[in-house]
């Protein structure tokens, strides 16, 4: 992910947890790191002497290893943003679930009842949305038929289990095109 976008996914990310932005000097840190300059670089280039960037930063990685809970440091700031950055759920009400995965260009899957608020309105409530193109959203009342049974009640049941009785939040289905997995999926829910 480029270090611009990270860097603001990270500032929306603090933003969301404490209400502040990052100053002007956190942000200037972030992104000198994410850039895999040292301290010494980035005091240079903001007219900062090194301890003060050094101070500075060791409060950055405390607030992000807050904001994240996770233990971040310089050496593992990048890792650990781009992971988190990388898959990230949204949800918005009992109605619809969006989950978008910013390093494959932004693909949402959008799983509802019945259409959900505007791209709009949805864009004002998540401050890490920049969506510039319209998005391909799959609602559940558009999706085909399913007038065919091929056998999966050993892979449905399974999965009940996981949902209901396991209470496992998220699950991944995947295969080779044309396997089935829409159609379990589809199964599933109705």
């Amino acid at each position: 992910m480029d270090v611009q976008k990270l860097s603001k996914w990270t500032d929306d990310q603090v933003f969301a947890k404490t209400k502040q932005h990052l100053d002007s000097l956190h942000k200037s840190i972030l992104e000198g790191v994410l850039q895999r300059q040292n301290f010494h670089k980035i005091a240079g280039n903001n007219g900062y002497s090194y301890d003060h960037v050094k101070r500075e930063g060791a409060k950055l990685w405390k607030l992000l290893s807050d904001v994240f809970s996770k233990d971040i440091e310089q050496k593992n700031v990048r890792s650990i943003l781009e992971n988190k950055a990388g898959s990230t759920i949204y949800s918005f009400g009992d109605s619809s679930l969006i989950i978008s995965n910013h390093n494959i260009n932004k693909n949402h899957v959008n799983i509802c009842r019945e259409n959900p608020q505007s791209l709009e309105d949805i864009e004002k409530r998540s401050p890490s949305s920049q969506v510039q193109n319209q998005l391909p959203i799959i609602y559940l009342t558009t999706a085909p038929e399913l007038n065919y049974n091929y056998g999966r009640n050993s892979e449905t049941s399974t999965l009940k289990e996981w949902i209901l009785e396991d209470k496992t939040r998220l699950i991944t289905i995947y295969g080779l095109s044309g396997i089935g997995k829409t159609a379990l999926t589809l199964k599933l829910i109705s």
